[in-house]
């Protein structure tokens, strides 16, 4: 194993590999399949409710969005702590554009995850000392790509019915559609398909007047309106950085200006036009490049993929199955050959 990951990592890569294989490897003991769960007679109401409601997610992802058939999501690994894993995003001073690691398997990705605080917190003060901006955030789910089964975590099992429903379903699209290399595409398709799936099953699963659809319609317009607000964040920060009349002294001065403007703008124009509190908590961040770029590979170009979506009847599981193909048969980065193939449509 190490020679291989000699082979197809760097060796930054390797020794961030070796760090954190002794996290997963124990996260692969105490998998309980959840029917058996199930038959607990001490468990908590709530706790079955959400792990029965895992199950029909699945499946509704495996019949009705055509999402990999696998034990994923069949199984539970109780976990005590709030967060399963901390993802770290890390850009230059004077640049959007994040750091990226190449790995075997899932090939390029533009963040690095650590299964202890202590862990993130150790290299996030390694690349500020390095001078670059860098954040880190909690994560509750991962997909292992069908490698090894995706069990559902306890911190998963806060997350309202809608909410659950949309990890669970964004988790098995990775399983099912990965782009070696193309980490945009990943995850902008994951949030799309993990967004609309999880609103088709709550209409089917409470109807199309209940209140985890009132809410999954906000939320699916919410992130929407957030992509409209990054890509004008992205804009000007670009642009601003590649100003020739600045020093970088000046722009690294300038930039937080540029922030404080951004979070009060957010506040006070795009906060009032949003149906949740999704993004409340966006204004009370400390802004800095990586937490930008952080959003940004997840909301690239959703507009991209509710073309492809409608295109394709506004039925997901044949939108699951044309993206499936057009990333086996076509070379290149996927969402230039989607759009290709929207303008021939």
């Amino acid at each position: 194993m190490a020679a291989f990951l000699l082979s197809s990592c760097g060796a930054e890569e390797f020794n961030y590999l070796m760090s954190q294989a002794p996290g997963q490897i124990v996260l692969l003991f105490g998998r309980v399949p959840i029917e058996r769960v199930l038959k607990r007679q001490d468990l908590e109401p709530e706790v079955r409710r959400k792990l029965e409601l895992t199950l029909e997610v699945k499946k509704y992802a495996e019949n009705d969005a055509g999402l990999v058939h696998n034990n994923s999501y069949a199984i539970y690994r109780r976990l005590d702590r709030e967060a399963l894993s901390y993802n770290l995003t890390a850009c230059p001073k004077l640049s959007v554009d994040p750091l990226r690691w190449q790995f075997p398997v899932v090939g390029e990705v533009p963040y690095l995850g650590f299964f202890k605080k202590s862990d993130a917190d150790k290299k996030e003060a390694e690349l500020e000392k390095k001078g670059y901006d860098v954040y880190v955030r909690k994560v509750s789910a991962y997909s292992m790509l069908g490698i090894v089964a995706d069990p559902i975590y306890t911190p998963m099992l806060k997350y309202s019915d809608y909410e659950l429903a949309n990890t669970v379903i964004h988790e098995l699209t990775h399983g099912t559609i990965w782009a070696k290399g193309y980490p945009d595409f990943n995850e902008n398709l994951a949030l799309f398909i993990g967004n609309q799936g999880a609103l088709n099953f709550c209409v089917a699963q409470y109807g199309p007047g209940s209140e985890e659809v009132k809410y999954g319609l906000g939320s699916n317009a919410d992130d929407m309106l957030f992509q409209q607000y990054l890509a004008q964040l992205e804009k000007q920060l670009r642009n601003f950085y590649e100003r020739k009349d600045l020093s970088d002294e000046q722009k690294i001065q300038g930039r937080e200006q540029l922030f404080a403007d951004t979070k009060k703008e957010f506040k006070e124009n795009w906060m009032p036009r949003m149906k949740t509190t999704d993004y409340n908590r966006w204004p009370d961040l400390e802004l800095n490049n990586a937490t930008v770029a952080s959003r940004l590979v997840y909301f690239h170009d959703l507009s991209l993929y509710q073309k492809v979506y409608e295109k394709n009847g506004s039925d997901l599981k044949k939108t699951v199955a044309f993206v499936k193909a057009v990333v086996a048969d076509q070379k290149g980065n996927p969402e230039d050959n989607l759009r290709a193939w929207l303008e021939k449509n």
